[in-house]
């Protein structure tokens, strides 16, 4: 017998909020509801309310160090590839190096 695959309850939220972002949370459970996506008001609200936390965090960043959004994803993006944090300096040094090669 073939496992059930779960659904993503957050994710889909966080997809119907994107097409339709000034939906009440009653209404965007409703909506998923209707698509077989068992949730409740209370849910969404919290979902919701962990994403404006986390963006929050991050433009709190990008106000204190000065730095862009794209190069915050471009720095995560490099994080994730090395693993850890020394890897990613490590790379990096690594690419000062060739850049001071290659502008000799």
């Amino acid at each position: 017998m073939a496992k059930k695959r779960r659904i993503n309850k957050t994710q889909a939220v966080r997809e119907y909020l994107q097409a339709h972002p000034h939906t009440p949370n009653k209404g965007v459970a409703e909506a998923l509801t209707k698509q077989g996506i068992p949730i409740t008001a209370n849910h969404v609200g919290t979902i919701k309310a962990k994403s404006r936390k986390k963006r929050s965090a991050v433009k709190a960043v990008v106000t204190k160090s000065g730095v862009g959004i794209p190069e915050l994803k471009l720095a995560m993006g490099l994080l994730k590839a090395c693993g850890s944090v020394a890897a990613a300096k490590e790379a990096l040094v690594a690419a000062e190096e060739i850049k001071a090669i290659w502008s000799s």
